[in-house]
């Protein structure tokens, strides 16, 4: 108990207010919070990358794939209504440039296919597949808080 003690002695929330911060994606800090997310999507390709290469008859990592070919766009979209209800006046603004982030994503599709000829990186068809989760969530969030 007193190891446990010692552990949560000095934890703060301030660090889980910087990321909330930085993903309400505000006017102040908008590039780091779009470097954030862009790296983000980026590293998620190469870390399904890296997953499918382990073990390629694994029904568990056939899961884990297939939910992060889509985290993305799910990502993206739960993150505009996170954003749009701390501010709601740049709901457009900031759907504009979450599909602009959609970039990256085909960046880390490319990254793949370099590094796996067999793999579906930068597919368009799943990519699209995420682009309507986000805009339909952008759009929600429109017609909630604007």
């Amino acid at each position: 108990m007193d190891i446990l003690q010692s552990l949560l002695e000095g934890i703060t929330t301030g660090p889980f207010r910087n990321l909330l911060e930085l993903l309400s994606l505000g006017p102040d800090r908008l590039l780091a919070s779009l470097v954030l997310l862009a790296a983000v999507m980026t590293m998620n390709d190469l870390f399904r990358t890296a997953v499918m290469v382990e073990a390629t008859r694994s029904v568990s990592v056939h899961l884990v794939v297939n939910v992060l070919t889509l985290w993305p766009g799910v990502m993206l979209g739960l993150i505009l209504l996170y954003a749009a209800f701390r501010h709601p006046e740049r709901a457009w603004i900031n759907l504009g440039l979450a599909m602009a982030l959609y970039l990256f994503w085909i960046l880390g599709g490319t990254l793949t296919r370099l590094s796996r000829r067999d793999t579906e990186g930068a597919d368009i068809g799943w990519i699209s597949h995420g682009a309507i989760i986000t805009v339909a969530l952008g759009l929600l969030a429109l017609a909630i808080f604007r």
